[in-house]
């Protein structure tokens, strides 16, 4: 797995589910050394135009590589590692 993987993660601070999202992203980032995360908080302005380019509902919301993504928090960071890996 050579290819670039960009990791967009939306996050809100008063979200009680984000932080374990955080980690696990952290995780597939540590392992996967082509791997880039970006943190992106949808309650800063700054954050809103690529919140509605990507139709962002809630959150967490995990975007790859602009196509792939996954709403809430992943199981493991083993299935979303598993996914990239088949990509």
């Amino acid at each position: 797995m050579d290819k670039q993987i960009l990791i967009e993660l939306f996050t809100s601070q008063t979200c009680p589910y984000c932080p374990k999202a955080k980690k696990i992203a952290e995780k597939i980032v540590n392992e996967l050394p082509n791997a880039l995360l970006i943190e992106r908080d949808v309650t800063i302005n700054e954050n809103a135009e690529i919140s509605r380019k990507y139709g962002i509902q809630g959150v967490p919301t995990m975007i790859i590589n602009g196509t792939y993504r996954i709403v809430g928090v992943p199981n493991s960071e083993r299935e979303v590692i598993n996914y990239l890996k088949q990509i």
